[in-house]
């Protein structure tokens, strides 16, 4: 299915031409056409394929006269009357080149609007990756669907270490030093689980949220899923008190700059020593070892998405910074 967006141009005696198009149930078209950014693995193919909605709907934004080269990308699950993005993952949203214009950001969100419409869906809810992955971009989308009516349905402070040539240490409150210290004088140790038992690390982390009141958003078998079909994305990293682990954390590299602590959780046992600043510690020197600039930590929030100050408090001492991760929403009735 196909529709022509012209892009006009008032100095350009040779407007670009688009085309839209649309594909069900077939993410995987996207290795047709050229990229010139690498996706966010949550918008990849084969995680759109893995995240296992009945339905979803490829829109490619395309040149007109080849069709070869993708300026833009989204993914839609449809669960009927509502269309979502993502269906299973941290978040979805659109991805789009940087030469982009406003104009034909508009034109394809309407096609898209209208091409939902014909499939029964009254709403459109998106949840946006965090503005520090690429702040630009995030600006230029956000503008884009304030502009066309979406609404902000939800907007949550999200925190992040910058990764420079600085050491982690200099970020520190005074606090967190002393506790990083304390680890370090106990004899723990950060290292990367190289073939982990996938029970093991859920029930670990199973047992921390349930200790703590809270519960678990996957699955034990998405958990393997994730192991088997993303090992090097999904990694588990932990620090260890000679055989017993004391924190440990399921890390996604979501994109080539960016490292996301996923899912960290302690041994409680072992709270006066907080191992969580030594495990932040071992990703913030993993980060510098491999070029990765940005430690994404996460949103400091309960499972009922309210904002927990004491788990945002401690994310601040390592150093992080905030910004916003928003969810946008439509009626398109």
């Amino acid at each position: 299915m196909t529709s022509i967006i012209p892009q006009k141009r008032a100095k350009s005696p040779k407007p670009r031409r688009y085309t839209a198009r649309v594909f069900r149930n077939e993410p995987e078209i996207l290795h047709h056409f050229r990229i010139r950014w690498t996706p966010w693995l949550f918008n990849t193919p084969l995680h759109v394929r893995y995240q296992a909605a009945e339905e979803v709907y490829t829109f490619v934004l395309t040149n007109a006269d080849t069709q070869s080269e993708a300026y833009g990308f989204f993914h839609l699950f449809v669960q009927t009357p509502k269309g979502i993005s993502p269906f299973r993952a941290s978040f979805g949203s659109f991805e789009i080149a940087e030469h982009l214009s406003h104009e034909d950001f508009d034109e394809w969100l309407h096609f898209i609007e209208n091409f939902s419409k014909t499939l029964g869906i009254r709403s459109i809810t998106l949840k946006h990756y965090p503005a520090c992955y690429n702040p630009n971009r995030t600006a230029f989308i956000k503008r884009g669907l304030l502009r066309n009516s979406f609404g902000i349905l939800q907007s949550t402070s999200n925190q992040h270490l910058a990764v420079t040539s600085c050491c982690f240490e200099e970020g520190l409150h005074a606090s967190e030093k002393r506790r990083l210290r304390k680890c370090t004088k106990a004899g723990f140790r950060f290292e990367e689980w190289q073939k982990p038992i996938p029970e093991d690390v859920y029930q670990f982390i199973q047992h921390n949220r349930r200790s703590l009141g809270y519960s678990l958003s996957f699955s034990l078998e998405q958990f393997k899923m994730w192991l088997r079909v993303f090992p090097e994305y999904f990694r588990i990293y932990c620090v260890k008190d000679g055989d017993t682990i004391a924190s440990l954390t399921i890390a996604v590299q979501v994109g080539e700059q960016v490292l996301y602590n996923f899912c960290p959780a302690d041994n409680l046992s072992y709270r006066t020593f907080s191992p969580a600043v030594m495990l932040n510690k071992g990703l913030y020197d993993y980060c510098q070892k491999h070029d990765i600039s940005l430690l994404d930590l996460g949103v400091s929030v309960d499972e009922h998405g309210l904002e927990k100050p004491s788990l945002r408090r401690f994310k601040q001492n390592l150093g992080a910074k905030n910004c916003d991760k928003l969810q946008f929403h439509k009626i398109i009735v």
